[in-house]
């Protein structure tokens, strides 16, 4: 329509006509682009909302995850500080409680923290969504971080082949029959970790139990190698409060953004 208008103005010599046809045209285009660029903003914007709060709901399963961690390595370094003690005790003197010690100062939880929104929002190229760039910023960093402190937690020390090795197989299966945690699953659609309390009581032939305690509490440089397995753990736990510190900065910053 516009340009049978404008062939007709120039057909007829109707310049100023012309002028206008033109300016119709270029402020049409103008307009267009601008509602363009409107709606791929609105868009951009709604889908930074929803990827944000997609993070929010990582974070909080990451934290409760952390919580359990620290609970968890908080216990295995509790039995680890009484094997420590044990070792300084002569052998005659232990138990079967000694050998549950022992065991569960060897227990390891593998890393897992939830990141499946960040690595689709990667994937996708869309982190220009999520906010400014020190928002994102601290969610790269945060990730990085976490990455990093996997890498730390994922470490196993000697001792705990050392025991598991050294350990009678008949000691160690009581353990693991009356002595493990549980995991139980919950109302929020994941899962409990429950912790044995108190004295296990292994039902083991008492002269089974006493080469037990020999075996494992006279194996040369044991007590050298729980002292690295209990600073390991003191390095878990920090790590731990660390990123869970960071978690908590990010949730802060991410709601910020949506206000």
């Amino acid at each position: 329509m516009i340009l049978r208008r404008v062939r007709e103005h120039v057909t007829g010599h109707n310049w100023f006509a012309v002028g206008v046809d033109f300016i119709i045209v270029v402020v049409g285009v103008f307009v267009g682009i601008q509602a363009s660029n409107w709606n791929q903003a609105r868009a951009e914007r709604s889908q930074g909302r929803e990827y944000r709060a997609m993070l929010l709901n990582d974070l909080d399963s990451n934290l409760e995850n952390l919580a359990t961690r620290k609970h968890y390595y908080s216990w295995v370094r509790n039995e680890a500080l009484a094997m420590l003690a044990d070792l300084d005790r002569p052998a005659s003197s232990l138990d079967q409680q000694f050998l549950v010690h022992a065991y569960q100062a060897t227990q390891i939880l593998p890393w897992a923290l939830k990141r499946n929104t960040y690595d689709e929002i990667v994937s996708t190229g869309a982190i220009a969504s999520l906010g400014d760039p020190l928002l994102r910023d601290k969610i790269s960093n945060y990730y990085v971080t976490s990455d990093v402190t996997g890498a730390n937690i994922s470490v196993v020390p000697p001792y705990r082949d050392i025991v598991r090795r050294v350990m009678p197989y008949a000691a160690q299966q009581a353990i693991r029959a009356h002595c493990n945690e549980r995991i139980v699953p919950n109302s929020r659609g994941s899962t409990d970790m429950i912790l044995p309390e108190g004295r296990c009581e292994l039902g083991l032939d008492s002269e089974v139990v006493r080469r037990s305690v020999v075996q494992v509490h006279e194996w040369p440089g044991l007590e050298l190698d729980l002292n690295r397995q209990i600073v390991d753990l003191d390095q878990k736990l920090l790590s731990v409060d660390a990123i869970s510190a960071r978690a908590t900065a990010l949730k802060a910053a991410l709601k910020d953004a949506d206000r």
